[in-house]
């Protein structure tokens, strides 16, 4: 006989399974997958017994163990009281209008082993206790087991297994940037390049295109283009999720997607080969006919992909003994003139370090030590070989690196207490670094093809001497007295450097002696909403280095002069602040790049005409600084005076999200720099370094606007 399956046949044989299927399924997880929302009352703990009482003496609640003196919500109003009959035949019955069961409140969290010390509520004599279930070890090692990663053999992939708690962080910012003659009006000096200037000279400057650059374009047309300005966008999405298998076992991570990405610089009709040629594709022939984007990849359209991971490392706590920390990680300190985290909102740079860390804390006070993979120097890998894992192939290459620290440090909640009964908060700590290298696989003959060919690791020529090391000695205190906040950081640089060379031994014997201090003061009043600001900060110079900028027109690291031509001095002194230690719009955060044998004085005031307790900002700030070459003769112009700067901001928050930060972000700027001699030329007995006359500096200005997202 012949079954004929119809629609009707089909739904109720599907229903009859799943009635089947989730009658096995216990509680929660069977009142989920039913659609059974209905907020149940809390079953009535078991009476607890002497000897558990005295087991349970000294036990201590769990942080992430529920509270049972929380109030009930509007749902479980009466949840105290004895269930009625009608009540147990309504929690048998589906409701069809209920909200879909949600996560619990906080986000999914992993399976917590240990038993909660719950608050017993007294029983009655005469209130029926229910029998109570106890979780034998076996079922609690299996819940753990389902919680570990999924498995590469799918047949043993956790297909049910609890999440544990995943949090993000991050934001998405997109900043618009006009620079106006950020090369200043400088000329090329006697056919030398004029680095770092040049960088900001717009390419078509100058420039007599085919067709000229006048409004109307002819075969004979001779116009150059004068354009003085750069314009461009770029956007940036940061995702930073942590993975909590509990509060004491963490793994947190940092990508970057879209990373610095100018906006419109991959349209779907460009290819560019690894030789530079530039393609386009017969459907986007000409320039005007693209009409989309092609997310960005490296050696087709693009120096970079389009995720970039930064980060990952684990961090497992002890709550006894400390903290251990392994992975690639973030390192900020103090002011961060030295390590900085970049995790600002507008921050462009960052310091990772490949680090195994142990933090301790007694009497208030963190210990640190910390080995650091700064250089492993020559890594074996072979393309033909893919599943052949690299390895550090020269142990005498590497560079070294041990950090020892102390910091005292209030938490937040401790900090603000203290402030607001009067008192006086001063945090602070010191630590020393010290790296070394003993050879340098950068010789040269060092480097090898994609293949694994390339000179024998034993070529004399592959390997150098360098003898290099470095102690690295830190102090940052921080002030904090009602609204005042005084705070600073100075470091020095303290080593050796044997030979600078990478293709010969020739014994400089080069001292290392750097220093730099920051310093920060803040004064708020008016309900915080007026600010008064002074920062300065002075980074040695050198006089033996010839301009600040901290790379070289072919973009290699700006150095100390061949020892034959200073036979004087063969101390290296030029001290470079992190570049993400913000001090301007115009000279040192795009000129020069860094604040760099140079000291500057920085006024300012700002307020705030929205601010409230939730986030929500709006307001001004006005700042001037003042910079000075430490050295003169290190300067282009032999002249200690660099410039001044005005800058300016109208900035908004919003108050959205959770956190402090949370929510839309938007800030205007405006900045504008008066050039003064030492970016100027050297002119001495009316000779001058330009032929027919050095040329007069040009003012530089900036719009800068930042759109951002903060989660």
């Amino acid at each position: 006989m012949r079954l004929l399956l119809t629609p009707t046949l089909l739904i109720s044989l599907s229903l009859l399974g799943a009635a089947a299927l989730f009658g096995a399924v216990p509680g929660s997880v069977q009142a989920q997958a039913t659609g059974d929302t209905k907020k149940k009352a809390p079953a009535k703990a078991p009476v607890p017994s002497e000897e558990d009482d005295e087991g349970a003496e000294g036990d201590e609640e769990p942080e992430e163990a529920g509270d049972s003196s929380e109030p009930a919500s509007d749902g479980d109003e009466g949840a105290g009281d004895e269930v009625s009959d009608e009540d147990a035949e309504d929690d048998d019955e589906v409701s069809t209008d209920a909200a879909p069961a949600g996560p619990p409140e906080g986000g999914l969290r992993a399976p917590d082993l240990a038993m909660p010390d719950v608050a017993l509520e007294a029983v009655d004599d005469e209130e029926e206790v229910g029998p109570t279930v106890e979780e034998s070890p076996a079922l609690g090692l299996s819940r753990l087991e389902e919680g570990a990663p999924p498995s590469s053999d799918p047949t043993r992939d956790a297909w049910s297994a609890p999440l544990p708690v995943i949090t993000l962080h991050g934001y998405l910012r997109t900043r618009l940037e006009l620079q106006d003659t950020f090369y200043l009006g400088r000329e090329a000096a006697n056919g030398v390049i004029d680095y770092p200037f040049s960088r900001f000279r717009p390419g078509e400057n100058g420039v007599v295109p085919a067709g000229g650059c006048g409004d109307t374009g002819s075969l004979t047309s001779g116009t150059p283009c004068g354009s003085e300005a750069l314009g461009f966008a770029n956007m940036r999405l940061r995702l930073a999720p942590t993975l909590a298998l509990s509060d004491d076992v963490r793994v947190h991570a940092l990508f970057d997607v879209f990373d610095n990405f100018v906006l419109g610089s991959t349209p779907d009709g460009l290819s560019t080969l690894p030789s530079g040629e530039v393609l386009r594709s017969s459907r986007d022939s000409e320039d005007r006919l693209t009409y989309s984007q092609a997310p960005p990849e490296v050696g087709r359209n693009s120096l970079q992909d389009s995720v970039r991971a930064k980060r990952a490392w684990g961090e497992v706590t002890n709550r006894g003994l400390g903290q251990l920390r392994f992975g690639r990680m973030g390192w900020h300190w103090g002011l961060g003139i030295f390590a900085n985290g970049g995790e600002g909102i507008d921050a462009d740079f960052q310091t990772d370090v490949d680090r195994i860390m142990a933090i301790a804390k007694l009497f208030d006070l963190y210990f640190m030590a910390a080995y650091d993979f700064s250089d492993e120097g020559f890594i074996q890998a072979n393309r033909l070989d893919p599943a052949a894992l690299p390895y550090d192939a020269i142990q005498d290459d590497d560079v070294d690196q041990v950090m020892f620290g102390v910091a005292r440090r209030m938490s937040e909640e401790e900090q603000q207490d203290a402030l607001q009964r009067g008192d006086v908060v001063l945090n602070g700590g010191a630590f020393l670094l010290y790296r070394d290298q003993l050879l340098s696989s950068r010789g040269s003959g060092a480097g090898t093809d994609l293949y694994g060919n390339g000179p024998s690791r034993n070529d004399p020529t592959f390997l150098v001497r360098r003898e290099a090391e470095a102690f690295v000695p830190d102090l940052w205190v921080q002030f904090l007295w009602e609204g005042l906040r005084l705070e600073t950081e100075a470091l020095f640089v303290l080593g050796s450097l044997q030979n600078k060379d990478d293709n010969a031994f020739t014994e400089d014997n080069f001292d290392i002696l750097q220093f730099g201090l920051a310093f920060e003061g803040e004064y708020r009043l008016l309900e915080d909403k007026l600010g008064i600001y002074f920062n300065f900060g002075l980074a040695s110079g050198d006089d033996d280095v010839e301009g600040l900028s901290p790379t070289q027109p072919d973009g290699s690291p700006a150095g100390q002069r061949a020892a034959g031509t200073q036979p004087a001095d063969r101390t290296i002194s030029t001290y470079r602040f992190h570049p993400n230690y913000r001090v301007d719009l115009i000279l040192w955060r795009n000129i020069l790049t860094q604040v760099s044998g140079a000291y500057y004085f920085k006024p300012g005031i700002s307020y705030d005409f929205i601010r409230n307790a939730f986030g929500q900002q709006l307001g001004i700030r006005a700042d001037f600084i003042y910079s000075r070459a430490t050295s003169s003769l290190q300067t282009w112009g032999n002249d200690g005076n660099l410039g001044l700067e005005i800058d300016a901001a109208l900035y908004y928050q919003s108050e959205d999200g959770p956190d402090l930060l949370d929510g839309f972000y938007a800030m205007l700027q405006y900045g504008v720099l008066f050039p003064m001699q030492g970016l100027g030329y050297l002119s001495e007995n009316g000779v001058t370094q330009v032929p027919g006359g050095n040329p007069s500096l040009e003012n530089a200005q900036t719009v800068r606007l930042i759109l951002g997202i903060h989660y």
